[in-house]
């Protein structure tokens, strides 16, 4: 069985981390909420799937926020936060190993 953690970690990463930038106006707080989330999720990718995924979904997280910034002058903040996390959830997912080690 794949470890869904990862993914669902990455995507409450990006868009609690928005979410907090966009309610506080304060972009710090939301930039220190995502790496909080982000670093757990990596934590549990480490553990199910090893560095070298764990690298290359946080690789996929980063494009994620760049790629929804320009999204976003085209389907809005939320719409952009939204499809690009899902996004980046799902190819987490996919990159996860069906192996459960943690």
């Amino acid at each position: 069985m794949k470890d869904p953690r990862p993914a669902v970690g990455i995507f409450l990463a990006l868009v609690l981390g928005f979410v907090v930038a966009d309610l506080t106006d304060q972009r710090w707080l939301g930039g220190m909420v995502l790496v909080a989330i982000g670093g757990v999720a990596g934590y549990y990718m480490v553990l199910a799937a090893g560095w070298p995924r764990t690298i290359l979904a946080t690789a996929v997280a980063l494009g994620g926020f760049v790629l929804s910034h320009p999204l976003g002058a085209v389907l809005g903040s939320y719409g952009s936060l939204l499809l690009v996390s899902a996004m980046a959830g799902v190819v987490v997912y996919a990159i996860t190993p069906r192996r459960y080690v943690g």
